[in-house]
């Protein structure tokens, strides 16, 4: 039959359109059913609510202090309220024992004044400054009971100096040269009774950029962690350049001393070139052509393993991002929990470190012990290694660590942790985390160990074992689970370090524990719901952002901006974010001539300050 051209144009046009339809489907469809696009575009919706919950004043400016989440919930005041009025006079706070260190070099007279200045605290809290939510400084042996403001911490790294750099201090050879006057006490060689060095990698990129309190953090760290201590640790700057013009360089290039000097010069101060470290995803590509999967979320842990390869000095790592900040001395908090974890034992080591230890709850560390001892069903604690089953395709080439026979009940007492998490590390089946399932050339029912943030410290040992069977079978899992995983699997010691994080809502903490821990107070631990708490759900996440330490949250900017008094940033918007200038926080106060007093903490995300 003849059909009118009309009539040809019309089902063309509907035939055209169906097919448009479908491709818009199944897109859609796509996007929804990949974990990458649904965790980047969790992350992207994060972002666009934040800032749509966000209050504005009578101006019409966002007011990031007065930001609360629900109507119901109210901040406690005197966390903002607080400062150092009223205080007796801080002293010089050293918490490092020098009687057999060789003292050494730090900047020239000329980069402080003519004076040698030190790290002050003050010796008490501001009054009702409430206490640690989850943690404390008692457990894990940092003091408490002093204070910080942002001139005693930071007025000898330049604070208050008119002058931003210091370009003709090297912060790379001031460590070489202590570490050098003091070697003699280090095991550098496998001496027994020797002390074993470690590293302080900070992770960074090449387009991070540098502003004053970034220079701070960095000259506190090394004067801290290393020049103090008589060279017992070394910071190292680790920069990935992910830019396309550095897309072509190969293993080999980055042994070439010119351009490791041009890209010093191109993206690090003059000041901390000495301790860059660069590398591109074709390092990694060399090291695990069968792993296939090189970027920082699925493989944040590669270059740690290839730094570890390379410095055999080291006995532990520890890594942190440039987004993380403590509010004390550095040697004091990275040290005293290594300490820490070494006295603790193995039994129930996972089970602590699946939870939140609450102080309001458990009342005492060691009642928390026990009630986790005691509720754990018999049969279902983890003690000793957890391998992946082994099939017709899947062999564990390296021997886990056998349990001893019989196991003594201080078993792990006086051991190095292989892994330390500043998170709980909990067990994600069933959790429905984004990345659970993710076990690329390992068994199905491989059991895995998450703890995000990626901050923690790592063995030398746990980190050349997830090296070597990536090599061998290209086996990964998600960045934030691979060194957990690893000493699940081979029996190595892993422990959550409950250091202090602060909350600054008034909330039960009956509550508290209920959202965090994944069960009401005092019912049975039960191991299969140990990750309940930990989720960001949706309607649990409005309490992740009112903490000081966590994946993601508001507090820890918030309470650093008004620690170091930053009245607005070089910008006006930060992460497409509206920051306010100090004078608008909960208190409604300013606090002129006095400054915020804060105990020391640990505090991610701080971004852009």
């Amino acid at each position: 039959m003849h059909q009118s051209p009309g009539r040809t144009r019309r089902i063309l046009t509907f035939l055209g359109l169906a097919t448009f339809i479908q491709i818009v489907l199944f897109l859609l469809w796509h996007k929804n059913s990949d974990p990458f696009n649904r965790y980047f575009s969790s992350q992207q919706h994060q972002s666009q609510t934040d800032e749509h919950e966000q209050e504005s004043d009578p101006s019409g400016n966002v007011t990031a202090y007065s930001h609360i989440v629900k109507a119901d919930v109210q901040r406690i005041g005197s966390f903002w309220s607080t400062s150092n009025h009223g205080l007796p006079p801080p002293f010089v706070f050293n918490p490092i024992d020098t009687s057999e260190i060789t003292i050494c070099d730090g900047p020239s007279p000329s980069h402080t004044g003519g004076t040698t200045r030190k790290l002050y605290a003050y010796p008490s809290l501001p009054a009702d400054f409430p206490s640690p939510a989850f943690g404390g400084h008692d457990i894990i042996g940092t003091n408490g009971s002093i204070c910080f403001t942002s001139t005693s911490r930071y007025g000898a790294y330049g604070i208050n100096d008119n002058e931003i750099e210091w370009p003709e201090v090297n912060w790379g050879e001031l460590q070489q040269k202590c570490f050098e006057r003091n070697q003699h006490r280090y095991n550098v060689s496998g001496e027994v009774g020797k002390k074993a060095r470690q590293a302080l990698v900070l992770r960074g990129h090449e387009q991070f950029k540098w502003r004053k309190n970034d220079l701070l953090y960095t000259r506190s760290l090394v004067a801290e962690l290393s020049l103090a201590s008589g060279g017992e640790y070394e910071v190292i700057l680790m920069i990935q350049l992910n830019g396309e013009e550095h897309a072509n360089l190969t293993t080999a290039d980055f042994h070439n001393e010119t351009l490791l000097h041009s890209l010093s010069e191109q993206y690090v101060p003059a000041e901390f070139r000495n301790l860059a470290v660069f590398f591109n995803t074709n390092v990694l590509k060399d090291l695990y052509p069968e792993v296939q999967q090189w970027n920082y979320v699925m493989q944040a842990y590669q270059p740690v393993q290839w730094l570890a390869l390379s410095r055999p000095q080291f006995s532990h790592f520890w890594t942190v991002e440039q987004d993380f900040r403590y509010l004390g001395h550095n040697y004091e908090f990275f040290n005293s929990i290594g300490e820490w974890a070494r006295k603790q034992p193995r039994e129930n080591i996972w089970e602590r470190s699946s939870q939140f230890y609450i102080p309001a709850v458990h009342k005492t560390w060691d009642n928390f012990v026990q009630v986790i001892k005691q509720n754990t069903p018999s049969g279902q604690g983890v003690l000793g290694p957890k391998p992946p089953p082994k099939t017709s395709t899947y062999s564990s080439f390296k021997p886990a660590t056998p349990l001893p026979s019989p196991i003594p009940k201080d078993w792990g007492v006086g051991e190095d942790a292989d892994v330390i998490s500043l998170s709980p590390i909990w067990d994600p089946k069933g959790s429905g985390w984004v990345f659970e399932n993710y076990k690329h050339n390992f068994p199905p029912a491989t059991p895995l160990r998450v703890s995000p943030p990626s901050c923690g410290r790592f063995s030398r040992r746990v980190l050349l074992l997830t090296h070597e069977e990536q090599v061998a079978h290209g086996t990964w899992v998600a960045g934030e689970a691979t060194n957990p995983t690893t000493a699940l699997h081979h029996g190595l010691k892993a422990v959550y370090a409950p250091h202090p994080l602060y909350f600054d809502e008034d909330i039960d903490h009956k509550a508290l524990y209920t959202v965090f821990n994944g069960a009401e107070a005092g019912k049975a631990f039960d191991t299969s719901r140990a990750h309940e708490g930990l989720l960001l759900r949706p309607e649990w996440k409005d309490r992740w952002l009112r903490f000081t330490f966590s994946w993601s949250n508001q507090l820890a900017e918030e309470l650093y901006r008004w620690f170091i008094l930053q009245e607005k940033t070089s910008t006006d918007e930060i992460d497409g974010k509206k920051h306010a200038p100090r004078s608008e926080h909960p208190s409604g106060e300013t606090p002129h001539d006095n400054e915020p007093c804060f105990p020391s903490m640990a505090l991610h995300p701080v971004k852009n300050i």
